[in-house]
């Protein structure tokens, strides 16, 4: 993923989001979860915004938190976007990231999950992957084991989530994803083509892909939810591009993504969607906070 392709009232706030999210089924209605779930991808101020930014996701009403991007090195270093956050298998980021990360899931919050993301549109990492899985394996020993385990131990991520868009090879990502689901990661997926791919990927790995983050911007600006959802057998959820760019004039508000969802979940039967970009919502603040964005989404699905 990435933005080149192309592609206080806290508890107030989140009684808020709770309430607008829930909601009575009626005869015929898709089954979908009492409260919607709606994810927030975040580049650098994720890690360099200090408490300050843990506090606004933490009221945003977004229930997932996603970092991205991950980078791998030849040598297996992991770097957080510019970076460097563990070699060797231990962490070596700033110390105080951990303990940050780890006040997301302190009550009062909306965030109930973190993931971290892998790959992009640039540096091909996934490509890096596979020649550490062909040349070091993932067993315990490797290099690819050691530092996703002192990764999770770091962030405290829940999942894997898999933004290969150049790669794409089904047996090392395989092999990687199932040693990460040993570590205790699921694995999620954010695909914006190649379809085919991603179900052979899914069948391979059954229940440990929970989620599926479709990107229906830029590159895949008019994907349909519905026919990657039967595709792949799995409810998808799409999501969108915060206003961005110059002026902020490009990308969705607010009030365009509620209308958007409310349509994904009508045509499609979606029970969340996600936003790309944290970073962007910064640079746009009047065009749209984070609270404002995850509330479209929420009641876009409720």
């Amino acid at each position: 993923m990435t933005t080149v392709k192309s592609r206080s009232g806290l508890s107030r706030a989140l009684l808020a989001v709770a309430l607008s999210a829930l909601g009575v089924l009626g005869a015929g209605a898709p089954a979908r979860a009492a409260v919607a779930r709606s994810a927030l991808y975040g580049g650098g101020p994720f890690y360099q915004d200090g408490q300050a930014v843990m506090d606004t996701l933490r009221g945003s009403g977004f229930t997932t938190v996603i970092l991205w991007s991950i980078h791998v090195r030849g040598n297996g270093d992991l770097w957080y976007n510019d970076n460097l956050i563990v070699s060797g298998g231990s962490y070596l980021g700033d110390a105080g990231w951990p303990a940050r990360l780890r006040t997301l899931k302190q009550s009062p919050t909306s965030v109930d999950r973190i993931e971290v993301s892998v790959g992009s549109a640039g540096p091909n990492d996934w490509a890096t992957i596979a020649a550490l899985v062909n040349s070091g394996g993932t067993g315990p020993d490797s290099i690819l084991y050691r530092n996703f385990s002192a990764l999770k131990a770091a962030t405290g991520a829940d999942a894997i989530n898999d933004d290969d868009e150049q790669q794409y090879d089904l047996t090392t990502t395989t092999s990687f994803a199932t040693m990460t689901s040993a570590l205790g990661y699921r694995f999620t997926f954010a695909p914006y083509t190649y379809a085919s791919f991603w179900k052979s990927l899914k069948t391979a790995l059954g229940g440990s892909v929970d989620r599926v983050y479709l990107q229906d911007y830029a590159g895949g600006a008019g994907n349909d939810p519905a026919a990657w959802s039967s595709n792949l057998g799995i409810t998808v959820d799409p999501g969108l591009w915060s206003k961005n760019g110059a002026g902020c004039a490009a990308g969705d508000s607010p009030a365009t993504v509620q209308s958007k969802m409310a349509s994904w979940h009508a045509s499609a039967g979606i029970v969340g969607g996600f936003m790309w970009l944290y970073d962007d919502m910064k640079a746009c603040a009047a065009a749209g906070s984070p609270a404002a964005y995850a509330s479209a989404i929420n009641a876009g699905v409720a």
